[in-house]
């Protein structure tokens, strides 16, 4: 063997430096780091469940669900243990992904409860809306947190999460993206768990991809104006708040055919009508 040969075969490979850099997997790479306490909860039985159940488009296999309730229930349980002392020890995002999947895994629950149904809004009695039913008992923790009444002694409702609890933990209102109140108008239910240290990146795509949804939202300005989600017309107060308020938020994470329209800074919105059918998977026959 020549020592050239025998150079070449003990030389290190190097990268040409002309060859584009190696995508990047955020989730890779937060799977990879140590997960700290302030992190907060993994919400691993939760994920578990999402990536099994959940389908393309956010379409729930609730029946599947309903075989394994066990394990959703004990997921819950975890919510349930969290003490106030804990929560305080977490960054602002671990909490914020606390909630979050707190509002989606019972708002799950609920239907489950209930099933068969084909709306969630057929769960709510005569005189009171299903976002007002009191069965989320996290009364204890939300009644530590700053600025936030709670009913003595009564359970939470879906709608005081969404607009007592989150409108106030959040940063930005994009949480209103994540929340799934089971619907076909709703966002998509993720398949997996919101957590603390990946939090932003999910709420952006998340946002992404419920404005891209020629179902949901109009992806084009005709005459000055945009028909969006009925959501932007239910939290306008909460994502006005966004910087910049609600175009700059559709400048942002509008699809480029809404986003790059000059027209987005003065066009009026109006809203598109919900369809409130459960957002239940059915196999194929």
């Amino acid at each position: 063997m020549t020592l050239a040969l025998a150079l070449l075969l003990v030389a290190p490979v190097l990268q040409d430096p002309a060859a584009p850099p190696e995508p990047r997997d955020p989730a890779a790479e937060a799977e990879a780091a140590p997960w700290r306490p302030e992190d907060g909860l993994r919400h691993e039985r939760w994920d578990a469940l999402l990536k099994e159940f959940v389908h393309p488009g956010g379409l729930v296999d609730y029946e599947g669900l309903l075989r394994r309730r066990a394990d959703l229930e004990a997921y819950l349980d975890e919510l349930r243990a969290v003490t106030p002392e804990q929560y305080r020890s977490w960054t602002p995002a671990a909490r914020e992904a606390f909630w979050v999947n707190a509002y989606d895994a019972w708002t799950v629950w609920l239907v489950l409860d209930h099933w068969p149904v084909d709306s969630i809004k057929d769960i709510g009695g005569w005189f009171s809306s299903v976002f007002d039913e009191r069965f989320i008992p996290l009364q204890d923790l939300a009644s530590s947190l700053p600025g936030v009444k709670v009913k003595e002694g009564k359970e939470l409702s879906l709608g005081e999460v969404e607009h007592g609890i989150l409108a106030r933990v959040s940063r930005l209102p994009l949480f209103h993206f994540a929340i799934v109140c089971a619907s076909r108008s709703c966002p998509p239910l993720r398949a997996e768990a919101y957590v603390g240290p990946r939090l932003d990146e999910q709420l952006a795509e998340q946002a992404r991809i419920f404005l891209a949804d020629p179902e949901k939202n109009d992806q084009r300005i005709e005459r000055g104006r945009l028909r969006v989600s009925k959501i932007f017309d239910w939290a306008e107060d909460e994502l006005e708040r966004y910087p910049g308020g609600i175009r700059k938020l559709l400048a942002d994470f509008g699809p480029p055919s809404v986003a790059n329209d000059p027209r987005l800074t003065d066009v009026r919105l109006r809203y598109r009508s919900y369809d409130w059918s459960l957002n239940a998977w059915k196999p194929e026959k």
